[in-house]
């Protein structure tokens, strides 16, 4: 059992001063002056927040084939580090998630490591290749997301047919809106025409999709007029795209203007935007240098975001917990996010009063372009199931 005591606790839906106390993996009680029970670990969290662990939707963690940059568990540290409890993880890996096989080895490792929560997608087609849809009939009953994440889908004739064959299996699909053709001409447009025409496949055809690191004011527009029209579509934003404007760091989508950033967060406060998913993406420095795009974000994914949203913005922490947290947890279906008894015992504790400087990562990959920066909010504790996973030293 787990006794943290004298927190201020936030989550989406509530900011007050308690103690909340853990055991079996859960949140068993909540209160003031809750006692300890013998043999109970009690942390003091005077003068800190306690929040839900946060859940990552989109990473990639490398592993296998690419270790290289990163494995199952230097990600699951960077994540630790971060304050994530959950991650799920796309499928571009060596070889390919493309098989129950391939896919019941990185879950059944990431089990054994006992780190973090892992979830990993399922390709929608064989090898990434975007030319066979892979078999449905043998894809395991605990995937939740299929996604060929770093790929826009197929032409219109075949992404309608994907779309009825997921909404007859139940299955959930994420997306990462680009159609290659248009990539060549110009990468705004190429992320707005699939994003429009999915949109409105998700919404006749009546499958959920999920729409990765939206970038553009137009793609958000979609979504906007999708979520209007009740179609069951969600979608998430990095922080990177919510913090930088007009800038050569290489990532794909790129990063956009000022105007597309502004429309993000108008995106965020009216509440179009589902969550903050960091995209994950390690690189070694060699690699980076070739012209690899993508950057690490587990760990700066916080303090971004709460430079962002509440030190510029001036809104409450309940919505950093409702883009980090609740909502994430709710679109993979999760037992997470909230702190309420009953909920699992995942949870963070930060010191926004601390200072924390993008340096000496926990990922194996370094690649950020916040390096040397710093920013208020501290992750100082990761609890997942209930048990202190990480904890920072004292500096």
């Amino acid at each position: 059992m787990t006794l943290i005591k004298n927190g201020r606790l936030v989550d989406a839906h509530a900011s007050y001063q308690a103690d909340i106390q853990l055991k079996d993996g859960q949140i068993v009680a909540i209160g003031q002056d809750l006692p300890a029970a013998d043999g109970e670990r009690v942390i003091d969290a005077t003068g800190k927040v306690v929040m839900p662990a946060f859940v990552e939707l989109h990473a990639h963690f490398r592993d296998p084939g690419f270790t290289y940059k990163e494995d199952l568990a230097s990600g699951s540290q960077a994540a630790l580090q971060g304050g994530f409890g959950t991650v799920n993880l796309m499928a571009n890996t060596k070889p390919v998630v493309d098989t129950p096989e391939v896919y019941e080895d990185i879950m059944a490792r990431g089990k054994e490591l006992d780190l973090i929560n892992i979830f990993q997608n399922y390709a929608v087609s064989k090898n990434l290749a975007g030319e066979e849809f892979v078999d449905f009939a043998t894809i395991p009953e605990s995937v939740k997301f299929l996604s060929d994440d770093g790929f826009g889908l197929f032409n219109n004739k075949q992404t309608f047919e994907l779309f009825e064959i997921l909404r007859d299996k139940g299955l959930g699909i994420m997306i990462h809106e680009e159609d290659k053709e248009l990539s060549e001409i110009d990468y705004r447009y190429a992320e707005d025409v699939h994003t429009w025409r999915d949109v409105y496949f998700a919404g006749k055809i009546g499958n959920p999709v999920h729409f990765c690191h939206v970038s553009t004011e137009d793609s958000l527009d979609a979504v906007r007029y999708g979520k209007a029209k009740g179609w069951p579509v969600t979608m998430e934003v990095t922080p990177h795209h919510i913090y930088l404007y007009d800038s050569d760091y290489k990532v794909h989508p790129p990063i956009r203007a000022k105007a597309d950033v502004e429309a993000l967060i108008a995106g965020i406060l009216d509440g179009t935007v589902d969550a903050i998913a960091t995209d994950h993406a390690p690189h070694s420095a060699e690699d980076k240098a070739n012209g690899s795009p993508g950057m690490i974000g587990l760990e700066t994914a916080f303090p971004i975001t709460y430079k962002v949203l509440v030190e510029e913005y001036g809104q409450p922490l309940e919505l950093v917990a409702r883009l980090m947290s609740s909502r994430p947890a709710e679109i993979m279906g999760l037992n997470k996010g909230r702190l309420e008894v009953g909920y699992d015992a995942d949870l963070t504790v930060i010191d926004l009063e601390k200072t924390y400087t993008a340096t000496n990562f926990a990922s194996k990959s370094q690649n950020s372009p916040f390096t040397g920066e710093s920013f208020n909010g501290l992750i100082e504790m990761t609890i997942v199931g209930g048990e202190v996973k990480f904890e920072r030293e004292n500096e």
